[in-house]
């Protein structure tokens, strides 16, 4: 064996022809090529031929580069149409790895390939879609052929392996100097974390090339119809994730594109039509690509650090910081969505299904209802959307009780976090119940400044009776009609959407029903304030009717927006009337806001607040936990002093650690993701763009709504008559075209829109899409 010089950038020129015409019998001249680790030759023969002569660093194994070659040679023995791949060449003695030894020592491992013409991909003066089309396609049939190649050393550890990506950016991260880069690479690890992390076990593997960049790929000419023809550099070679190779090779082409998503798309839809992509793939695509360039900035700053004058270091590190900027704009839930659709993943009913169902039927109160004529598993929830047994993801525009997104990493990490620290009851003194109380009465106003945790929105409501009890020694109660308290003995009583519909009993004598303030199909019409005070008579029609039977007023509830009523808002000025009278007569005005607080109305924190009201008595509930099983009274101090009768109020679970860990993990969300104004913008967007469509579709009666609390009330005529039937289909069309939604009102024919308020413009423009081609077909 050759016993050589240290492998250096001052190598000369004639130590390396001296090693090919002894060990491959040419005559060559020498280029040296820029390498990250390695030293890369480009040779040309005597007759014009030319190669790449490679030789290893010492640290590098024999088998890794053993597979490198065995994976050329199997694509020689199977070809993959129209494109070409360096071929191994020989050495005199027949073998495709000469070993050679340093003065260290060390071996030197050097071999020679065939040269594959082309001009580097990144050096085209105007790379276009059809080259993105092309990159998709190639990388389909690439990944199609791979599948059937394993090698031993596929198996080892890299760096640049995106199954290892949090690992690698987590240890690297703090190589970063500035400190805004920093936070947008653990801005990436986040999502990565939250969109990939669970979704692995789907994923297929496979070996995969590993770094499809645009100094590995090749293009015929620097035409505008040049066509890809050849891809180089085997190096980064492992066992991964096959969707890994598309994540790469993405990330490459969408660098310095004005469009990174158009390019994205296309590039998947291409590869997806030569090697069908599963859900599960296609949602986590994104978070790969954004881990790609995070990962290839941290490596950077790190060997940049080790080699400062090592200019091959810096060839990607600036073009991916500006990648990285334009990325973070983007919503990686909606991107996973939108390939999802692109790729057309349909989910069907299948046995496991059935027996679920049946299972259901047998061990469970048949009282329990199901959402749609073919029901969902649901396995998964990621911001707004569910994802079904498959991974399927569907647009949840319904659930507004995971009010800031399913499943909320910072929400998830507060109850964690807690949960493995402490979980007792009130009786013991704990901060987290005093931080989080300031925290919720902070976001209310300054006279309601006392607040009781309980369990559920029914509970909240069935408090809220006491405390009125307490404060005036009376029971009677003036309700909405079609309102919904919750589902105790009390909040049913105090109901009219359950004790005046099926198996209801019909209202006890100490709960009085006015007409539901509904500016579209009630009695007044309109929203003026003027409206508003006209249907606020009934309710001093009621206190003078109590009066005269000389019984004192106990109080007003009123959802602060109406919902299983139909998604009402109500006109100007209602509660203000309302409340004057009720305060007027001795009585407490109790604001049901379960269902619209926390910022849903965009404008306020508290739908409340849009009528220009402070309730004596506000009810908390569904939003408050994102899910959790928690809830809260919030009153004014003499109302709370008024309930101190000698008997202990003692809820076991209400205030406990955990809950108030969550609660407060969602009001810092709300306000660190400036959701409330998202709710305002994107509500916003929304209500205009289904006003268009209401002059195309006369189905479409009324829009309303404040934020993201949306009605639109289908009907069939002038006359108003309800579309019922016209929009359970229409539900479940959209339910086929992955949009989830449901019906309220008294006639069921109110499309209810209560979205997670991380809801977005691409969402919204999606739905109006769709609910487009769906009234065509009604």
């Amino acid at each position: 064996m050759e016993n050589l010089a240290l492998f250096d950038a001052n190598c000369s020129e004639s130590t390396i022809q001296n090693l090919v015409a002894k060990y491959y019998n040419l005559l060559v001249k020498v280029k040296k090529l820029p390498g990250y680790i390695d030293l890369n030759y480009r040779l040309t023969a005597q007759n014009g031929k030319k190669y790449i002569l490679k030789i290893a660093n010492s640290a590098e194994l024999f088998t890794e580069l053993d597979m490198q070659n065995k994976v050329m040679q199997f694509i020689e023995q199977n070809p993959i149409e129209q494109y070409q791949f360096p071929q191994v060449i020989t050495d005199i003695k027949n073998q495709d790895i000469t070993i050679l030894i340093d003065t260290k020592n060390q071996p030197r491992y050097m071999r020679l390939l065939s040269f594959v013409e082309g001009i580097f991909y990144s050096e085209h003066k105007n790379i276009n879609s059809l080259h993105h089309q092309q990159l998709g396609s190639m990388l389909g049939k690439f990944n199609n052929q791979l599948a059937n190649f394993d090698h031993e050393a596929s198996e080892r550890y890299l760096d640049w392996d995106l199954k290892n990506a949090q690992q690698v950016i987590e240890s690297k991260i703090h190589g970063l100097s500035c400190e805004i880069q920093k936070q947008q690479v653990k801005r990436i690890l986040s999502t990565f974390i939250h969109q990939f992390s669970p979704f692995t076990e789907k994923l297929p593997l496979a070996v995969i090339h590993n770094d499809i960049n645009d100094y590995n790929l090749l293009l015929s000419n620097n035409d505008d119809n040049a066509h890809i023809q050849g891809v180089i550099d085997f190096g980064d070679m492992v066992k991964s994730y096959q969707i890994n190779e598309l994540a790469i090779a993405c990330a490459y082409a969408l660098l310095d594109t004005k469009k990174p998503l158009s390019v994205i798309k296309t590039v998947t839809l291409a590869y997806h039509q030569q090697r069908a992509l599963n859900p599960s793939e296609a949602w986590v695509l994104f978070p790969l690509i954004c881990a790609r360039l995070a990962t290839s900035v941290c490596n950077s700053a790190q060997a940049i650090k080790a080699e400062p004058d090592n200019e091959y270091l810096l060839i990607s590190a600036k073009p991916a910081w500006r990648a990285i900027e334009k990325l973070l704009k983007l919503d990686a839930k909606t991107i996973g969505f939108e390939l999802q659709r692109l790729c057309l993943f349909e989910s069907k009913n299948n046995q496991q299904h059935q027996e679920i169902l049946k299972k259901r039927h047998d061990s469970l109160f048949k009282t329990l209802s199901i959402s749609y004529k073919d029901p969902l598993i649901i396995g998964c929830g990621q911001g707004q959307y569910l994802l079904d047994e498959n991974n399927v993801a569907y647009l949840d525009m319904v659930n507004n009780v995971c009010h800031v997104g399913h499943c909320h990493p910072k929400v998830v990490e507060a109850g964690q976090k807690q949960m493995a620290m402490l979980n007792t009851n009130t009786r013991y003194l704990n901060k987290n119940i005093i931080e989080y109380s300031e925290a919720l009465l902070n976001k209310m106003p300054d006279e309601l400044s006392v607040v009781m945790f309980v369990n559920s929105g029914s509970e909240a409501n069935e408090l809220a009776m006491r405390l009125m009890q307490c404060y005036n020694k009376s029971n009677e109660l003036i309700v909405v009609d079609g309102a919904y308290h919750g589902n105790t003995n009390k909040a049913i009583e105090i109901s009219p959407y359950k004790f005046n519909g099926p198996g209801g009993d019909g209202p006890a004598d100490n709960i009085h029903i006015v007409p539901t303030p509904d500016p579209y199909r009630g009695k007044f019409k309109g929203m003026s304030e003027k409206t508003g005070q006209a249907y606020a008579e009934s309710v001093s029609e009621i206190i003078s009717q109590l009066t005269l039977q000389g019984k004192q007023i106990g109080g007003f509830i009123c959802e602060s927006l109406q919902g299983v009523g139909g998604n009402l808002i109500m006109p100007d000025g209602y509660l203000k009337s309302v409340y004057r009278s009720i305060r007027a007569a001795g009585g407490l005005c109790i604001a049901d806001e379960v269902q619209v607080g926390f910022g849903r109305v965009g404008t306020h924190w508290w739908a409340f607040e849009t009528q220009n009201v402070v309730p004596d008595i506000v009810t908390l509930g569904k939003p408050i936990g994102n899910g959790h099983p928690l809830a809260a009274v919030v009153t004014t101090k003499k109302v709370a002093d008024a309930f101190v009768t000698g008997m202990e109020y003692f809820n076991t679970f209400g205030g406990n650690p955990v809950s108030c860990a969550i609660g407060k993990a969602v009001i810092c969300t709300i306000d660190e993701e400036k959701l409330r104004k998202n709710a305002l913008m994107t509500g916003n967007y929304m209500m205009t763009q289904l006003r268009q469509l209401q002059n195309q579709f006369p189905i479409i009666g009324d829009v309303r709504g404040l934020g993201l609390f949306i009605g639109a009330e289908l009907i069939r005529d002038k006359n108003l008559t309800p579309a019922t039937e016209e929009a359970k289909k229409l539900i479940e069309q959209l339910k086929a075209r992955n949009i989830l939604l449901s019906l309220d009102g008294p006639f069921n024919n109110v499309l209810k829109i209560k979205p997670p308020i991380v809801f977005n413009q691409s969402n919204v423009d999606y739905f109006i899409a769709q609910l487009k081609d769906c009234l065509a077909y009604l």
